[in-house]
């Protein structure tokens, strides 16, 4: 069990972690609290708490016994500043961002306050764990432009088998998996293009899809969106894109076929803290194993 003397020197520096620059799951980690510590902080009371997300401008909650709430909560803001920094350079009020593979809700929540309430945000998420969050996070906010889906996008319809291998809600895939799982359940799903045809987008439409693998069968799934779309964000890993018949390359091609460019975005922070850029440059060459890329018409 997690000793009680370093949630409370974690506790006691929370202060200090929420005005680095950078991110606090490193200080966290000199701690002993970093990113491979989750099983003990299931014995630490409270293991869910709220805090006011300034980037979000929202009230949102944290499972400290999960890496990446552990790190929001210290942090107090969400740890993923590079696509915060896509989106600000993308969405715009009146916008439309879709969020496929939701979660809890961090990228949604911030897209609602950059389209405001003239824009629209429609979330999907097939997990009834990270889904029961996002719609508390919708509601408490009380953010009215935020459309939630209890799905799984795919390129066809019907329903799939979803697997949690370990306690982060980030890790559950459609993938056929091998390792031991933690749950496994059944979720309805259905193609992008059919969810979508009856709903117009307002503004310039933006696609965000991180769905641990099943990427390129979404993208299959939204053939007739994407002409309506202005720029899409993946995160790409070939080796999960082959566990279901696809791979990089062809997920590539296929964008590009669609009409897009392929961009990288990296930041570039000021004296490796302090002032981060955004820098989106043209894929070329070598395919990373993971990585995330924009499209863009």
């Amino acid at each position: 069990m997690l000793r009680g003397r370093f949630v409370k020197l974690c506790d006691l520096l929370r202060p200090a972690m929420r005005v680095c620059p950078r991110q606090s799951i490193t200080a966290l980690g000199y701690l002993g609290a970093g990113w491979g510590n989750d099983p003990e902080w299931k014995s630490v009371w409270p293991r869910y708490r709220s805090y006011f997300d300034r980037q979000l401008q929202c009230i949102v909650t944290a499972d400290l016994a999960d890496w990446s709430g552990r790190s929001c909560y210290y942090w107090g803001r969400f740890f993923d500043v590079t696509h915060q920094a896509v989106l600000r350079k993308f969405l715009a009020p009146g916008d439309t961002y879709i969020d496929i593979g939701a979660n809890v809700g961090y990228q949604s929540l911030y897209a609602a306050r950059l389209v405001g309430p003239t824009g629209s945000v429609l979330s999907f998420e097939p997990n009834p764990e990270s889904y029961s969050v996002l719609a508390g996070h919708v509601a408490i906010n009380r953010i009215a432009h935020c459309q939630t889906f209890q799905l799984a996008l795919s390129d066809r319809g019907g329903e799939a088998t979803l697997t949690q291998i370990d306690g982060h809600t980030g890790t559950a895939n459609l993938r056929p998996e091998h390792r031991p799982a933690l749950r496994s359940l059944t979720v309805p799903v259905r193609t992008g293009d059919e969810v979508l045809r009856s709903i117009a987008f307002r503004g310039k439409a933006f696609v965000k899809i991180d769905v641990e693998g099943f990427e390129q069968r979404v993208l299959a799934g939204l053939r007739d969106t994407l002409p309506s779309v202005t720029a899409v964000a993946v995160e790409i890993t070939p080796s999960w894109l082959r566990q279901v018949g696809g791979s990089a390359e062809q997920l590539y091609a296929y964008m590009s076929q669609a009409g897009f460019r392929s961009f990288i975005p990296k930041l570039r922070w000021r004296m490796g803290l302090f002032g981060a850029q955004l820098e989106l440059s043209e894929s070329r060459g070598t395919i990373p194993e993971q990585h995330d890329a924009i499209f863009v018409r």
